[in-house]
């Protein structure tokens, strides 16, 4: 019996120190970096920039995938039921939260299946109106509203968008009535504002700073916990008396469930040495993402919070999944 568990034993230290040899290893092959939408968004822009420094570090390819079919549905899927080894990757954004409680009878759960890796920056939500209107603060603007229930509409990039849910929990806190008008794409939300076809509308920051700049459209309040260093005069939702109410569109990093954490650490240590780059950040700020570094353990409890913040939004607003 003891030479059983002896051989047990010496079985089980091979194994272990096969797998450790094999983690220190990594990586020995390219990696595959998932975007569940076509190129050019942020989900895109996220890898693509961090790229060279993280490839330069690890010593192998990163292979950018783009799969806009099926959205993060089809993109998560992908990762979730990969190899659990590392060489699968995800561009994460605020859908891998909202996905659970919008979409019926998913085949993965992305907090279960998917491992968080590093949160890579944030982009703020902005709350916008039509320079037409009387009302030139938040407290007139949700006065109005309170006064005039369904009176007032709202521009979105679609039901189940970051924006739209941002819209959705704002009017539950706010305890106001204003209509949704869902468009296909943020262009075409940010067209029916300017032409004065809604009366608001949430965007990032980044896609609207330019018609903000331009004086076709007035921000009144932004979702980001400090103020906007493009907008410095604009309050923020927390300022506001919202303290629920910080809502921005985010980039990270996700992984299959069950990776070793050897090869987590060392991805999140390498992505956090890539942000670290001036060149890096500044990259990063020209397309509107500010880095905002959080590794693995943390960005998981950020990742709970924005589930348990976007479940209430699609509860109070009535989508239900389909």
């Amino acid at each position: 019996m003891n030479a059983l568990i002896h051989a047990a034993a010496v079985a089980a230290l091979i194994a272990c120190g096969t797998a450790l040899a094999q983690d220190a290893k990594y990586p020995s092959k390219p990696i595959r970096f998932i975007v569940a939408s076509q190129p050019g968004g942020i989900a895109d822009l996220t890898p693509r920039l961090l790229a060279p420094r993280l490839q330069e570090a690890l010593g192998q390819p990163i292979v950018i995938e783009n799969r806009p079919g099926g959205g993060i549905v089809g993109g998560g899927e992908t990762v979730a039921k990969s190899a659990p080894d590392g060489y699968t990757l995800l561009s994460a954004t605020p859908q891998v939260a909202i996905v659970q409680s919008m979409v019926k009878d998913l085949s993965f759960d992305p907090r279960r299946d998917l491992a968080p890796v590093a949160l890579i920056g944030v982009i703020p939500n902005v709350l916008l109106i039509s320079p037409d209107r009387q009302q030139k603060t938040l407290a007139d603007m949700v006065a109005y509203a309170r006064a005039n229930p369904g009176k007032l509409n709202y521009s979105s990039t679609g039901a189940g968008t970051a924006v739209h849910l941002s819209a959705e929990l704002f009017k539950y806190y706010a305890g106001i009535n204003v209509v949704h008008v869902p468009f296909k794409g943020a262009a075409a939300a940010m067209t029916a504002l300017m032409s004065g076809n809604v009366d608001i509308t949430v965007d990032t920051l980044s896609s609207s700073i330019s018609h903000i700049r331009s004086g076709k459209i007035r921000p009144i309040a932004v979702f980001s916990a400090q103020r906007a260093q493009a907008l410095p005069d604009v309050p923020t939702m927390i300022e506001s008396g919202y303290k629920e109410l910080e809502m921005s569109a985010w980039g990270g990093v996700v992984t299959t469930a069950k990776t070793p954490q050897e090869v987590i650490a060392r991805l999140d240590s390498e992505i956090k040495k890539a942000l670290a780059f001036p060149a890096t950040a500044a990259a990063y700020d020209k397309v509107g993402l500010n880095v905002r570094y959080m590794g693995a353990a943390d960005f998981g409890k950020f990742w709970d919070g924005e589930i348990t913040r976007f479940a209430l939004a699609i509860k109070a607003s009535g989508a239900a999944k389909d």
